[in-house]
């Protein structure tokens, strides 16, 4: 072979393997790079304004923005812990690798049967996202999905994340709702009362008057109208800065059915400047009355304690239970101060 030919040969050979080179910076360095369907997270989470969320059984929600937690489900504050992480796995999920040939049958199954469907819209209406999340894998660390429209489920999850992303999805009704009821500034409140209507002498109404406070019995038992030291009352109005209800039990109509006919052990009435009144009607939860031996008589003694407390609130159209630990804190009386 002559000079000419090798060197003819060489820029042959250095010409492709320069676009062999060039070529593996244009292909995809992710599995979820390339094809729409394959397409999952949406990075822009800013530009996201609703989010719908659907399972096989009926249950559904929708998200929007808005409302004093940034966001509501279906029109009331949303939690924001809740929230957080969902918008977290929405911006980042990722596929995490190809199912086998074989996994894919059981894969549509689940996704057929079990398939929570999750779609993006932005501020206009328009879809940005739509995909189906199904069940884990055998270790839980991937997740089934599949969009829209599409034949063809993966398997994903959450970049830095450990677990089952469907979690995220999987809440409904009350689940999605905030946890906070009072959540003020203590500077603000205007009137605080509480009505303990079984122990009247112990029901006050605190006000604001000013630069300080006065203190009212709320029937007429006799004790006088005081002036409160400014930071006595700021003392008790800053156990309202942010207080969370456990859970909501909405579901618990004879529990509500039974504490409609009951005087509550105490309603609790705050009022900020420029906002609606809140209330919350208290009654206590104690556990069920159990007999145990005494250690020294060997007498049997009947004991049970308070539990819990329960509660309407949002002008009776929620019950929910309360934490005995950071309810009683709020439960002050009139010798309170």
């Amino acid at each position: 072979m002559n000079r000419t030919s090798l060197l003819l040969l060489a820029v042959v050979v250095l010409g492709a393997l320069a676009w062999y080179v060039s070529s593996q910076g244009q292909t995809p360095t992710r599995l979820a790079d390339g094809a729409e369907e394959r397409q999952f997270a949406y990075a822009e989470i800013d530009d996201v304004h609703k989010i719908f969320v659907a399972d096989r059984k009926g249950h559904t929600v929708t998200l929007t923005r808005g409302g004093e937690t940034g966001w509501l489900a279906d029109g009331k504050p949303a939690n924001e812990n809740v929230m957080k992480n969902l918008l977290s796995t929405v911006r980042l999920i990722d596929i995490q690798s190809l199912p086998t040939r074989k996994a894919i049958p059981n894969m549509v199954k689940n996704l057929a049967t079990q398939g929570i469907l999750v779609q993006l819209f932005d501020r206009n209406g328009n879809k940005l996202r739509g995909y189906y999340i199904g069940g884990s894998t055998n270790d839980e660390t991937g997740t089934y999905a599949i969009k829209e429209d599409s034949e063809n489920p993966y398997i994903v999850h959450q970049p830095g994340f450990t677990g089952n992303i469907r979690a995220r999805f999987n809440l409904w009704d009350d689940e999605w709702r905030s946890k906070v009821y009072f959540q003020v500034d203590p500077d603000k409140v205007e009137r605080l009362s509480i009505d303990y209507p079984k122990q009247q002498s112990k029901s006050f109404l605190l006000e604001k008057d000013g630069g300080s406070y006065r203190l009212s019995p709320l029937y007429e038992t006799g004790q006088p109208v005081r002036e409160i030291p400014r930071g006595v009352a700021e003392g008790i109005l800053s156990r309202y800065e942010k207080y969370y209800v456990n859970r909501y039990e909405n579901q618990d109509a004879p529990s509500i059915e039974r504490a409609r006919e009951l005087l509550p052990f105490a309603v609790i009435t705050l009022q900020e400047e420029g906002q609606e009144a809140k209330e919350m009607r208290l009654f206590p939860r104690y556990q069920g009355r159990t007999l145990t031996n005494d250690v020294k008589t060997g007498e049997y003694i009947e004991s049970g304690g308070l539990e819990a407390f329960t509660a309407f609130i949002n002008n009776g159209e929620d019950w929910v239970l309360l934490n005995v630990e950071t309810t009683q804190p709020l439960l002050v009386a009139y010798d309170s101060f």
